[in-house]
């Protein structure tokens, strides 16, 4: 009887140690395939910002530097040139922000993988949230 109960305190120990390490190899199977996602850049990138009843073209000519302009709107045909920073999120996901020689503040969260662009606007005092899909031309 002792030899059977120390028999399954063994067995039950082998397989416990092999759940344990199938899952760390899970895990660190999973961990090298997100390390060798293509990491995205924005930097000589054009993109589409549709907001329904806006459009921009936003052109990331470098990593910090970015020209806009509204090809759908009210705004149809305005144009600037833009100092802007900006926040690697993960792979594909990025925070942008810049202020507008007019004082508009633009704050953004663009995800490329699911290609949607939350946009925060701030004129003086008030905040307007905008939600849209994002292209690359």
């Amino acid at each position: 009887m002792k030899n059977a109960i120390l028999a399954i305190m063994i067995l039950t120990s082998i397989i416990s140690c092999k759940n344990k390490n199938e899952t760390k190899n899970m895990k660190t199977t999973q961990d090298e395939k997100n390390s060798t996602e293509e990491m995205v850049t924005l930097s000589g990138k054009t993109f589409e910002y549709n907001y329904g009843d806006y459009v921009y073209e936003v052109n990331f000519k470098s990593g910090d530097k970015l020209h806009w302009k509204c090809i759908k709107g009210d705004d149809k045909g305005k144009e600037a040139d833009e100092t802007y920073a900006t926040q690697r999120l993960n792979n594909y996901t990025f925070f942008i922000s810049w202020i507008e020689k007019d004082g508009l503040g633009v704050s953004q969260v663009i995800n490329l993988n699911d290609h949607t662009v939350k946009t925060f606007l701030r004129i003086g005092k008030e905040i307007i949230p905008l939600t849209g899909t994002i292209r690359e031309l």
